[in-house]
């Protein structure tokens, strides 16, 4: 007797289990659809701010508010809080990893944050998150030790 209580109680369990498995894989799948279609969305966006010297100036006072902590003064992923992030930050300074990167893409992310980075839709303006962009490429177009800001000329070249 015991033998068939066992399978009565296992049945709704069972079914119970294969419902939630169900549910789970469904949502995976719906986020997973929505997330390729954003992310395939953002891959097409064009930059609408050039990289000019003062775009970029405006992003590095941004980069310093926002994204310093975290990344690093230099772009590396190395902040004063990035040890204590569930995720190490990207550094910016790799070249070949940055070139992986469209524009619309690092604009999608700083926009919609990816865990355990916060969104900054609500933070900055869309020029904001663009000038951004633009700083933060500087990271990786620049050699070591070398400053992001373009140098200021004083006047035309010396012959």
């Amino acid at each position: 007797m015991p033998t068939d209580a066992r399978k009565k109680n296992f049945r709704p369990i069972a079914i119970l289990g294969l419902l939630a498995g169900v549910v789970v894989v469904t949502a995976g799948l719906v986020y997973w659809s929505v997330e390729s279609g954003t992310a395939a969305k953002a891959r097409k966006l064009v930059n609408p701010i050039p990289p000019s010297p003062s775009d970029i100036a405006a992003g590095l006072q941004i980069y310093r508010s926002h994204c310093q902590k975290c990344h690093g003064k230099d772009g590396d992923g190395k902040g004063e809080k990035a040890a204590e992030l569930s995720a190490s930050p990207h550094d910016f300074t790799d070249a070949h990893e940055m070139r992986t990167w469209k524009d619309g893409e690092l604009f999608r992310v700083i926009t919609n944050g990816h865990r355990p980075m916060p969104a900054f839709r609500d933070k900055l303006t869309d020029e904001e998150r663009w000038q951004a962009v633009d700083y933060i490429r500087t990271f990786a177009e620049k050699p070591s030790g070398a400053s992001a800001l373009p140098a200021q000329a004083d006047g035309p070249p010396q012959k």
